[in-house]
């Protein structure tokens, strides 16, 4: 049987001050087909139980020998659901300290850690209605994956899992089965009266002062009414404002986080405040706040969180002023009653924020340009504007009814405003949304407005919606019942009223949405061909031709006169000569335009166009094909969308094998570069000719000329490419390419650039500099010996280890500038070695205490050769050559010594400098045999006779014309006395 995976949630609070578990089966490995017969069934019935019951019950027992599941609802009312038989056990452990173990009985099969949230700040804190078990059988807490996994054995089609807490109650169940399709069902239920409530915690609706606190609104307004019975007319509704002001007082409401989330009322017995004012405590009985228990209850947040919903009576007008320096605080008192034992629950202390409403206003989110975001503009005809008018228009549709509409809906569509529609108020100089409406006491009112639209229609414009869902705030297009052309550019009306929710129904606020009815939203849609552009120097530049156009105008079912009659094209603007540009829609290419009548373009309708910078762009993204799709729109049809469409073709070729193979690698994709041979002139430059490499020019084959003759003639430029970061130590060197923009300039430069671990500006490492004159190529490469950067990637290490390496491209381009796909021969690597290399030497010993001080000379221990692998010599003078300065060139890191002094474990000098001392003072000549000598290194010991002979391990940088050089000698000390 093929086991899938398990879909469970946790549910209950159990504190951690002692641990919990839950436990819970698997499926019974029974006959397939048996249970699949059986699946549909338990989907159904547990999806209709789960909306019946909602998430809590009385009792749920299985029966493993039969496998019926019983639940009992909170009526008492009792349902049997068929399930498997035998199911296996499994729990999984928590502990205060947030581990988790799942256990198989009793053998540990995974263990891992939960992070408890610190928000909301809530005693108890952890709540298990937020484990879960994802689909990848991991367990979930608060939506984080743990370490701890389901084993594979364990997955089921279906299962029913029971938790317990910390006494072994159970608390709550979950169950899943899967359908045919392998979808998961899922119905969680917990116990009532199991989950007690631990704690409150206030969520504030604003800070004063930096205390939370609740708002307690008082709505002031002028309300707005028709007067008399309206007439339908051209100008619309007209209603009138008040003169004398009205007012609500709403209930205050204060929401609270809950642990654990998923109590329900039944589990409160009574709600409560307890109220104060600081600095006054005469007050506090004034304001005496009260729980009217009918409208306060357990909701979810437009977060997905529930909370509890506390409604409170009490006299806005006793709430403690800021001008007395006065507050008045309260706190919820929740008294619980689970198992017959009563418990007091009591939240943090807030505020209450008295809140004069005033200056309502309505706003719609409307629809702006494509790919902007929508924005919220006031709804016409209110006494605040949505731009510049007069006081007049205030309670007339007559301004929405002059103004262009806000939204377009198709004919076979409909348009829900109620989503909307929003509300804002004045508090002090911030306009701020009334996001609670229905808890203030008011709500909208949605009418289709009718009015008579002027020439040509003279039509009442009600005929063209359907005026029950209007009333629900919803545009839906219909004449006398029915979806019809005949509502196509009808602009319909809908009234906006926020009202007081009671019987008397006052008009806070009163506005007019216009709408405009269009063709059905399926548009005719069709492409056009235009074959394929080769490129080169010749732009892109495509006409659209009216044979081009046949196949359009045949799927619009119109000739070409009548489809430019009907039909215009979409544009935002013209052109120098008065050509439509077209709105192109995302993800076309370059820009279209419509043409004008005259003689000499009667044949050519449009004009594609891509310019160079942009074709260039998308050869090099290796873009094949592209397209611009135009759109035709019509007020009385569907829109024509017409997609252009040709294929790009390039060219290519490869660079003929003409390599100087004598100084390339056996596989030809590297060569080295150095600083050439020792001379009796100094070496002051590191550079060198790309074309020294090649037999010539560099040559290019297989280019198709026939059919891009603007690829015929070549232009070649060598330039760095990309090159992988280098790391040094700790140091990581990062490298960008600069190349000279124009190719074909007489002379290109690449500069190769190194960044140190991201920071400061980009150095120069080298740069290749070429120039094509009367016929001859150059490429002239050379290193920057100046820059620091430079000088420590090429001295990182010799020549016969990892020299720093270079990739190189080969580009070539034609008289546009247009550079030529290369599939083969392009590329190749530089390695530039390090001129010089400082090599230890073995077996340097000093005897301990000799006469006249103990020294040995450096060239017993330090030697030189250069990027050959050659010995230093006399004549010439290497170290002249490569500018090692003979009295000051050689030094030693005396802070950086280390030895075996002692027990024979390596440590620093700065450990043992009283008893011992170096030194060493570089002279650099050569003898007459043309011996070299680097001066001595002078040993002292100030200590005690040595015995045993021990090691110095010291290191020597070595300074030259293009950087530093660093290796470290070993010096053995031999014991005080000859023990032979």
């Amino acid at each position: 049987m093929k086991k899938k995976i398990i879909r469970v949630m946790f549910f209950g609070a159990l504190a951690l001050a002692t641990g919990a578990s839950f436990v819970g089966c698997k499926d019974y490995d029974d006959d397939i087909d048996a249970v699949n017969a059986r699946v549909d069934g338990i989907e159904k019935t547990l999806s209709e139980l789960q909306a019946q019951l909602g998430g809590y019950v009385k009792s749920v027992d299985y029966n493993s020998s039969t496998g019926v599941l019983t639940v009992v609802g909170g009526n008492n009312e009792t349902f049997n659901l068929p399930m498997p038989k035998d199911m296996p056990e499994y729990t999984l452990e928590v502990t205060k300290d947030g581990k988790i173990t799942l256990k198989k009985g009793g053998d540990v099969a995974g263990s891992g850690t939960i992070e408890i949230p610190e928000i909301p700040d809530i005693p108890a804190a952890f709540d298990p209605a937020l484990l879960t078990v994802g689909e990848d059988g991991y367990i979930y807490y608060n939506k984080k994956k743990t370490e701890v996994k389901l084993p594979a054995e364990y997955t089921a089609t279906s299962s029913i899992m029971a938790i317990t807490n910390e006494k072994g109650d159970v608390t709550g169940y979950s169950i899943t089965a899967l359908t045919k399709d392998g979808k998961v069902t899922n119905a969680t239920f917990s116990i009532i009266d199991a989950l007690p409530l631990k704690g409150l915690v206030f969520r504030p609706d604003c800070y004063v002062d930096g205390v939370p606190s609740v708002k307690a609104y008082n709505l002031t307004y002028n309300a707005w009414g028709t007067g008399k019975n309206y007439e339908v007319s051209e100008d619309g509704e007209v209603f009138t404002k008040d003169e004398n002001a009205s007012y609500v007082t709403p209930q205050i409401l204060a929401y609270y986080h809950m642990n654990p989330s998923s109590v329900t009322m039944a589990q409160i017995e009574t709600l409560s405040f307890i109220a104060d004012d600081k600095e006054s405590y005469t007050r506090a009985t004034e304001f005496a706040p009260k729980v009217d228990m009918e409208k306060s209850g357990v909701v979810t947040g437009e977060d997905k969180l529930n909370y509890l919903k506390v409604a409170m009576d009490a006299d806005a007008e006793k709430i403690a002023s800021k001008e007395d320096n006065e507050i008045t605080v309260f706190a919820l008192q929740a008294q619980t009653n689970v198992s017959d034992k009563k418990e007091v629950i009591t939240s943090d202390y807030a505020s209450v924020h008295k809140v004069d409403l005033k200056d309502v206003v309505l706003k719609v989110n409307i629809e702006t340009v494509e790919g902007n975001e929508p924005r919220n503009v006031l709804v016409y005809g209110q006494t605040e504007a949505r731009g510049e008018r007069t006081e007049e228009y205030a309670g007339k549709a007559k301004e929405a009814i002059e103004n262009e509409a806000d939204f377009t809906v198709p004919k076979d569509k409909t348009l829900n405003l109620a989503e909307r529609i929003s509300a804002y108020y004045k508090e002090g100089d911030k306009t701020i949304e009334l996001k609670n409406v229905t808890d203030l006491g008011l709500k909208y009112v949605y009418t289709a407005s009718n009015y008579i639209k002027g020439n040509p229609d003279k039509t009442q414009q009600n005929t063209f919606i359907n005026e029950a869902d209007a009333a629900k705030g919803v545009v839906n297009p219909e004449y006398k019942g029915e979806e019809s052309e005949n509502t196509v550019g009808r602009e319909p009306l809908i009234r906006v009223q926020l009202v007081t929710n009671d019987a008397a129904e006052k008009v806070v606020a009163v506005g007019w949405i216009k709408t405009k009815i269009k063709p059905a939203s399926k548009a005719i849609e069709q492409e056009v061909a235009l074959g394929t552009y080769n490129y080169g120097c010749a732009t892109f530049d495509k006409m659209i031709t009216y044979t081009d156009m046949n196949d359009v105008y045949h799927a619009a079912g119109l000739d070409k006169t009548s489809f430019h009659t009907i039909y215009s094209i979409v544009s935002a603007g013209k052109d120098g000569d008065d050509n439509a540009i077209a709105t192109l829609a995302k993800g076309s290419t370059g820009k279209v335009v419509e043409l004008g009548d005259a003689e000499a373009t009667t044949s050519n309708i449009l004009e594609w166009t891509v310019t160079e910078e942009d074709m260039a762009k998308l050869i090099s993204e290796g873009t094949t094909s592209i397209s611009a799709i135009v759109t035709y729109h019509s007020d009385v049809r569907g829109d024509v969308v017409i997609t252009l469409k040709a294929n790009i073709a390039t060219p290519s070729g490869t660079i003929k094998n003409n390599k100087a193979e004598n100084v390339w690698s056996d596989d030809l994709t590297y060569v080295r570069a150095d600083v050439k041979e020792p001379t009796g002139t100094p070496v002051t430059e590191f550079t060198f000719d790309l074309y020294k490499a090649f037999m010539g020019n560099i040559e290019v084959e297989g280019v198709d000329a026939k059919n891009f003759p603007s690829f015929e003639e070549l232009r070649t430029n060598f330039v760095f490419s990309e090159i992988k970061a280098v790391t040094i130590g700790e140091d990581k060197y990062t490298f960008t390419v600069e190349n000279t923009e124009n190719l074909n300039a007489e002379e290109v430069t690449s500069t190769l650039t190194a960044t140190l671990n991201g920071k400061n500006a980009p150095q120069e490492i080298a740069k290749i500099v070429n120039t094509y004159k009367g016929e001859k190529y150059t490429a002239v490469v050379t290193y920057n010996k100046e820059n620091e950067y430079a000088k420590v990637l090429l001295n990182q290490s010799a020549y016969n280890e990892k020299p720093f390496t270079a990739g190189i491209e080969i580009i070539e381009t034609n008289e546009c500038g247009q550079n030529l796909k290369l599939t083969s021969g392009n590329t190749f690597d530089v390695k530039f070695l390090r001129p010089i290399n400082a090599v230890k030497v073995d077996g340097a010993k000093l005897q301990d205490a000799t006469t006249n001080k103990a020294t040995i000379d450096m060239s017993k221990l330090l030697k030189f050769t250069d990027w050959r692998g050659e010995d230093f010599l006399s004549a010439p003078d290497f170290f002249a050559y490569y500018g090692i300065d003979k009295a000051k060139g050689i030094s030693i890191d005396k802070d950086e010594i280390t030895t075996t002094y002692g027990n024979g474990t390596v440590v620093s000098y700065d450990q043992i400098s009283d008893k011992i001392s170096i030194d060493y003072s570089c002279v650099v000549y050569f003898d007459a045999n043309g011996a070299i000598t680097l001066g001595n290194i002078t040993y002292s010991n100030s200590g005690l006779t040595v015995e045993k002979e021990y090691k110095l391990f010291i290191p020597v940088t070595v300074n030259y014309t293009f950087g530093s050089v660093f290796t470290t000698v070993e010096l053995t000390i031999t014991p005080t006395y000859d023990k032979k």
